[in-house]
């Protein structure tokens, strides 16, 4: 065998063991985090708040921007972390409409538990070694870590760059995701004020209307502070190509729906399948005048 090619074996041999023992360090980390009933998401949440957030926290925002996840999916994140005890959101000193996310005593103590459990891996694992075998395999290391380059990672800044246009995209997508949770905020109000209606709740009813009538005005308003408003044609021309991806979708679950004459389900389907039609003659007909 030739030299080359035993020293190739030998890299091969110690890039298998460096695997072995990231996924090692891996398994012990979900063991870890399962029994808490925490995702690996949200754990990693809770790392950066423990890591960059310790004193005074961190905005969804900032955290959106840790984790590389949209604003609308960090807020979520946050709730359920908040909800199981292991976040809580403080209203900013400087901005009371702000929170800041911060970590409560449960997270603290998930964090110290973890040391102590590093601890007792090493022990299971390295601790097996002879006091001669950790040496060698220590003063090894050390002089690998001397010969290779020290890797020179790029900064969190490059990362994530935060130049004036960087930071006013981001905040007209935020805006954009606002303006389209406050879309459904109105449809689920007037649901709710018509079935309040039917139980005879007029009060409430008319409490929902006046909430579902503010948050389209709000919805508006962000529209037009974002110029949607002077794109009404690309608006109605999205609004056509969803409703037929909703027309479609009726079809096929009319299609695998049970064929009992009697089924209140079926009768429900077949009058949406209706409407929808209904539907896109309208918007058809308004997209094609607009366009002329």
């Amino acid at each position: 065998m030739s030299k080359a090619r035993e020293f190739n074996q030998e890299i091969d041999v110690v890039i298998r063991v460096m695997r072995h023992a990231q996924a090692a360090v891996k398994s012990r980390f979900i063991q870890e985090v399962v029994p808490d009933r925490l995702t690996i998401v949200q754990f990693n949440a809770l790392q950066h708040l423990h890591w960059y957030g310790r004193e005074s926290g961190m905005s969804v925002s900032e955290l959106g921007e840790h984790l590389g996840l949209a604003h609308n999916t960090v807020s979520g994140l946050v709730s359920r972390l908040e909800q199981h005890g292991w976040v809580i959101r403080r209203k900013c000193d400087k901005d009371r409409r702000r929170a800041r996310i911060q970590l409560t005593p449960q997270s603290e103590q998930l964090f110290r538990e973890r040391v102590a459990h590093a601890t007792h891996f090493w022990e299971r694992t390295f601790g097996q070694l002879s006091s001669e075998e950790q040496k060698n395999l220590i003063e090894s290391l050390k002089r690998l870590k001397q010969v290779m380059a020290k890797p020179v990672w790029p900064s969190y800044a490059q990362l994530h760059p935060r130049d004036a246009d960087h930071l006013q995209k981001r905040f007209e997508t935020e805006l954009d995701e606002l303006a389209q949770a406050k879309l459904k905020l109105v449809g689920i109000r007037l649901i709710l004020a018509q079935i309040a209606e039917k139980r005879n709740e007029h009060e409430l009813a008319a409490y929902l209307n006046q909430a579902a009538s503010e948050e389209i005005r709000h919805t508006n308003q962000l529209f037009a502070l974002l110029g949607h408003g002077e794109n009404f044609e690309m608006l109605l021309s999205s609004l056509v190509q969803e409703d037929r991806v909703v027309y479609e979708e009726l079809l096929a679950l009319l299609d695998t729906a049970p064929c009992a004459e009697d089924d209140e389900a079926l009768t429900l389907l077949q009058q949406m399948v209706q409407d929808s039609r209904r539907y896109k003659r309208w918007f058809h007909s308004v997209h094609k005048q607009t366009n002329q």
